[in-house]
């Protein structure tokens, strides 16, 4: 397919979809007047040569049947690697002299989990020092006092490098900075305590849209009516107020109600589903895509699960008729399994000499093959991320991927240890027990879904780690009546990719499937969502799980309230109770928003000292409301409330969201 070059009209409706993965972003633009999807590619114009900043399209995937695509070529890439480098400059003075040192810089790469931990924030402490100290005299602090700042949180990214949160997410901004179209050839300074400077820099890169020219390109970005991103069905609020915060700190909106996020999975179902037809007021669904659809898209992070049921009117396609699922497993999580049950596996030890230390377990208890863990599995990262030699198993782990299924044996060195390796030992040790778990995942959501294996007519495996052939093999067996679509292959006997049958269905590889194959299905299905914006849960992005809980202290005062006079009082306050009922009442319950502090699980991310956090260990102390049991009623805990909102108050002043309105979506 040759691209032709459109000129639209400048004031077209556009949008911009951005799928942020854990390796890689790409993203379309999509021109809601016309119905146009245009490839967002980026060029590299200036490598930093003190950067080793990985080649393109790094996402390990292993594709069944390699389709070849018409914008691939060598100047452009398609999937921008997520990865940036912390630079620090550190002030050293004395009586003699002054310099300034550089240090190496720090990569930082799959650093999108750190985002769902919280939100970052900046704490103000009082420090007692001595009256000699003090240049300058305060009218407000006493004399024997001065300010610090301190980013909160702080992660513990390996056992030698700690990273403040505030850091993990300019990396973000950085990385959204490069759909500038002049090039983001400035550095992203973000953070100077002290005498340090610390500056989060990635390779100059310049930005365009395949089909689209230049000057058009950069008239569409400066006016887009909405930026929408992806998000996993499990992570909790902080990681979707971070996107916002990041997407307005790189300045492609202006406005936070400009920046909408749905789920991944659906994204992907929207991709799959939607066929985009020349009359953009009728965007309508295959025929033979009317039953029930199951979605499996194995990240990099997560396995997210998907069912949708359709309606015979594509126009009435709602958030009702999707019902997604997460699974902590991902790419990453095979990795880590690999390196532990085939790589420092005893039995496949055949010489151990100098570097014992870095091969030694040293205590680290290794997660079960297959299962989250995410504790252990935080531990066990940070550990791998500490030595060269424990990267170079990670490094190993993602090459043995490729090779075992290619080669029955394989024969391994690795520094002074060398592996005896098996296709079998791959599939038994490593991808068996994850399918097994998968299998178990996708029992428990059917069934609280409601449907039977044997209702789903189509099945759509995708991601980075979804087209390994045991997955295929055991979603035919567990989907008899279900085409089973892998990216790049159609496995079906019904489908043949490549060609069109009598039907004229779109089995063949369209115009469309070209581009969705090149930015991937979630990029795709985040472009298009204007079509449907009635798929938008207004519930979840107009009244946050924060807005919510600020509102709720606002409508107590001194006596006890029940579930029916809370809900009055939001309502005068102009708050649609009907579409947020069970957020309300698990907050007036004692549960606090997910991600308003880090969970048990996420707190193995932080340092020791952000662990011990002052503002989380006030935030867990006591219950926010008191029931009464006899009247059924809920009293504020005035003490706690006051931590509450001091806490909040911090967030917010850190950052361009605000608390006292509720988002209202445009798209």
């Amino acid at each position: 397919m040759e691209a032709n070059i459109t000129t639209p009209q400048i004031s077209s409706l556009w949008y911009l979809g951005i799928d942020f993965g854990t390796t890689g972003i790409s993203a379309a633009l999509f021109n809601r007047n016309s119905g146009e999807i245009y490839p967002i590619y980026w060029e590299l114009v200036g490598a930093r040569p003190e950067l080793d900043i990985p080649g393109i399209n790094q996402e390990f995937t292993l594709s069944t049947k390699t389709v070849k695509t018409d914008f691939n070529s060598i100047e452009r890439i398609y999937r921008l690697p997520s990865i940036v480098y912390l630079a620090q400059k550190l002030a050293v003075s004395d009586q003699e002299r002054e310099e300034i040192i550089a240090e190496k810089p720090l990569l930082l790469e799959n650093f999108k989990p750190s985002l769902k931990v919280t939100i970052p924030y900046i704490s103000l402490k009082f420090k007692k020092q001595k009256l000699a100290e003090k240049s300058e005299e305060s009218l407000i602090i006493a004399p024997n006092f001065s300010p610090a700042t301190t980013h909160q949180p702080v992660l513990q990214w390996s056992e030698k490098h700690q990273v403040p949160l505030s850091l993990v997410k300019q990396g973000l901004v950085t990385l959204l900075m490069t759909f500038n179209p002049q090039g983001n050839f400035q550095n992203s300074i973000s953070l100077i305590e002290k005498d340090t400077q610390t500056t989060v820099i990635t390779n100059n890169y310049v930005c365009g849209a395949v089909g689209l020219e230049h000057e058009v390109f950069v008239s569409a970005l400066a006016q887009l009516k909405s930026v929408i991103m992806g998000s996993l069905a499990n992570w909790p609020e902080a990681y979707r107020f971070n996107l916002r915060e990041a997407v307005l700190d790189a300045g492609l909106v202006k406005n936070v109600n400009q920046v909408v996020v749905i789920e991944d999975a659906i994204a992907t179902a929207l991709s799959e589903l939607v066929s985009v037809t020349e009359t953009t007021e009728n965007y309508a669904i295959s025929g033979y895509r009317k039953d029930a659809i199951l979605i499996v898209n194995v990240g990099a992070t997560t396995t997210e699960l998907a069912l949708v049921s359709l309606p015979e009117n594509g126009q009435s396609l709602t958030s009702s008729n999707f019902h997604c699922h997460s699974f902590a497993y991902g790419g990453h999580a095979l990795d880590q399994d690999i390196i532990c049950q085939l790589l420092l596996e005893d039995d496949n030890v055949a010489v151990v000499t100098e570097n014992q230390e870095d091969w030694d377990k040293s205590g680290q208890l290794w997660p079960r093959a297959g299962c989250p863990d995410l504790s252990i599995r935080y531990q066990l990262q940070q550990w791998l991320q500490s030595s060269s030699y424990r990267q170079e198993l990670l490094v190993t782990a993602r090459n043995l991927k490729v090779i075992l299924p290619s080669e029955k044996e394989f024969t391994l060195s690795i520094g002074d240890r060398v592996r005896y390796l098996q296709e079998k030992d791959l599939e038994g040790k490593v991808l068996a027990p994850f399918v097994k778990q998968l299998n178990q995942e996708l029992n428990n959501f059917l069934s609280k879904v409601g449907i039977s294996p044997v209702g789903i007519s189509r099945a759509i495996c995708t991601g980075g780690s979804g087209c390994w052939e045991a997955i295929a093999r055991w979603l035919r067996q567990k989907l008899p009546n279900a085409i089973i679509v892998q990216d790049g292959k159609v496995e079906s006997e019904n489908v043949d990719l490549g060609g069109k049958n009598e039907e004229g269905l779109d089995n063949c590889l369209s115009e469309m499937e070209d581009i969705r194959l090149t930015i991937g299905r979630v990029a795709y299905g985040l472009a298009i969502l204007p079509l449907y914006p009635q798929i938008v849960d207004i519930g979840r992005e107009q009244y946050n799980d924060y807005f919510l809980l600020w509102e709720i202290l606002q409508v107590f005062s001194d006596y006890p309230l029940s579930v029916k006079e809370v809900f009055q009082l939001l309502e005068k306050r102009g708050i649609n109770t009907r579409v947020c009922q069970e957020k309300i009442r698990d907050i007036l319950g004692g549960k606090l928003p997910l991600g308003l502090i880090p969970s048990q699980e996420d707190l193995m991310l932080l340092s020791e000292v952000s662990q011990q956090n002052d503002d989380y260990q006030n935030l867990k102390r006591k219950a926010l409301f008191d029931r009464e049991i006899e009247s059924n009623k809920y009293e504020l805990n005035y003490e706690q409330a006051e931590h509450v909102r001091e806490y909040l108050s911090k967030l917010i002043a850190s950052s361009r969201q605000k608390l006292e309105e509720p988002l209202l979506k445009r798209i």
